[in-house]
């Protein structure tokens, strides 16, 4: 115990004395720890985040979109071929009929989005719109605060009625109730008749600055159209989840006169089967940045390597000196080696504190623009960090530490 202690003061003497050497050293392990501190932390808050999102709208939900033909239904083109412009336009509100005929489907909802400027006597902005159909109300995690939502008859009879999102209702309406106020967009006069609970970010989306209206009403009367982009199915239970996405396919096909699954126009996702991709999507996010953080860590292992060599240089004269008074090869070697060690786990130390530093005010930034993201310290990650840096100052000390050892101390002290 006493010579642990002794080769730790011959350590920190030494690294005190080549202060500038030492903090460069220690910088290079400091960002390699961060990161996979940051990596640990974030990735499984927003795993966490995106899961408890989907779990909310429950696992017995099956989504039919619309999908670029000749693409299968993950590729990434169908994203881009949509951001292009390219619409398809063969979903309908017939296909959401006959997809609540198959047993085991319970309710469903359709939907168009799109951005539209709104307009009152107050405010001139644009906001997100979210037609609906009026069981959206009863699948949806959104509930009325004040008012109502509108009814299937409202919706049917192109009724020009609004519900607002919290934030779009204070803004729309500053210091006034706004329940029997009038708002326009694209020429149209709405009648606001509810207010939704405030509901933050969903999905990175600002779900309580929109405005709900009718999906019949946007269709006909804004926007011109008879398609739909999407619409949701509720169905009795997770495990019927599955088959009843089939039998919507297999309806699909034979309505949309679908040749071959290349051919087809749209896509049906379970819920479960988006929760299961978003895990895919983010243990692979995290796996590329934990190789990022390794390579990291093996550079700066190797600057700890080069420094202990110049270090070994620069000291020669002292290692003659400390073996011609009875040093061991041994006593020589650990000298150096704990030099390494406290290098690399003093930039560990510091990279962990920084890490969970950058961490609490990434959290909190989200917090603050919306985000239902919760701070997590990784115990696992912390350990498994500093554990790193430690072995790294071993592994990469080691070498060095040898060839201090196995210096002749008559060359030694020759040298100049």
């Amino acid at each position: 115990m006493q010579q642990f202690s002794q080769y730790i003061r011959l350590a920190f003497t030494a690294l005190k004395a080549n202060k500038g050497r030492a903090l460069l050293t220690t910088l290079g392990i400091m960002i390699g720890i961060m990161t996979v501190i940051v990596v640990f932390s974030l990735g499984h808050a927003t795993q966490k985040m995106i899961t408890g999102e989907l779990e909310a709208y429950g696992a017995n939900i099956v989504i039919v979109e619309t999908k670029v033909p000749g693409f299968s239904d993950n590729s990434p083109a169908v994203a881009s071929a949509m951001a292009e412009g390219i619409t398809v336009t063969t979903l309908t509100d017939d296909d959401m009929e006959e997809a609540l005929k198959i047993p085991g489907a319970l309710d469903a909802y359709s939907g168009v989005i799109g951005l539209e400027r709104v307009t009152s006597i107050y405010e001139d902005e644009q906001y997100m719109i979210q037609a609906t159909s009026a069981s959206f109300i009863n699948i949806d995690q959104g509930k009325v605060a004040e008012g109502r939502y509108f009814s299937e008859d409202e919706d049917q009879s192109l009724s020009r009625v609004a519900v607002l999102g919290y934030s779009a209702a204070q803004e729309l309406f500053p210091d006034v109730d706004p329940i029997g106020q009038s708002l326009r967009m694209r020429g149209v006069n709405f009648k606001v008749i509810g207010v939704m609970e405030e509901m933050g970010m969903v999905f990175f989306q600002d779900m309580d600055n929109q405005v709900y209206v009718p999906v019949t009403t946007m269709q006909k009367l804004v926007m011109g159209i008879d398609y739909l982009p999407y619409f949701v199915v509720q169905v009795e239970s997770e495990e019927m989840a599955l088959l009843i996405k089939e039998d919507i396919i297999a309806m699909l096909d034979y309505r949309h006169d679908i040749a071959g699954p290349d051919r087809r126009d749209f896509r049906v996702t379970t819920m479960g089967e988006a929760m299961d991709m978003m895990s895919a999507v983010t243990g692979a996010l995290e796996i590329l940045l934990l190789v990022v953080a390794a390579i990291s860590l093996i550079v700066g292992g190797v600057g700890v390597m080069n420094v202990m060599f110049v270090t070994v240089t620069e000291r020669t004269r002292e290692i003659g000196l400390r073996k011609a008074v009875g040093a061991s090869q041994r006593a020589i070697l650990y000298q150096f080696l704990f030099e390494a060690v406290m290098v690399t786990a003093v930039g560990g130390v510091i990279g962990v504190i920084t890490g969970l530093s950058f961490v609490y005010l990434a959290i909190w930034g989200a917090q603050y623009g919306g985000l239902n993201v919760e701070f997590f310290i990784p115990v696992q990650g912390v350990i498994i960090a500093v554990s790193a840096a430690v072995l790294e100052g071993i592994v990469f000390g080691l070498y060095p530490a040898q060839k201090a050892a196995k210096l002749n101390p008559i060359e030694s002290l020759r040298f100049e």
